[in-house]
């Protein structure tokens, strides 16, 4: 969790996210990318993981944020 507060991520950043499952760090990320809004933030997260499985329960998680600057793959 300290690294992704150390980025110092603005809602307009693009974040890469490898080896995202289960979530945590991305689930961190889009809350900094959504913390100015509704001045309708610009940026996004592409959580990447190998494994489908993990994959699967990182698009789990990320449900509750209902952000559409997340993609998963």
């Amino acid at each position: 969790m300290v690294p992704v507060t150390l980025l110092k991520i603005e809602p307009h950043h693009s974040v890469l996210d490898m080896c995202a499952a289960p979530g945590s760090k991305t689930i961190q990320i889009l809350e900094y990318l959504h913390a100015s809004e509704p001045s309708g933030n610009q940026g996004f997260v592409i959580a990447n993981d190998t494994d489908v499985e993990r994959a699967y329960m990182l698009t789990h998680q990320a449900r509750r944020l209902n952000s559409p600057g997340l993609f998963v793959t």
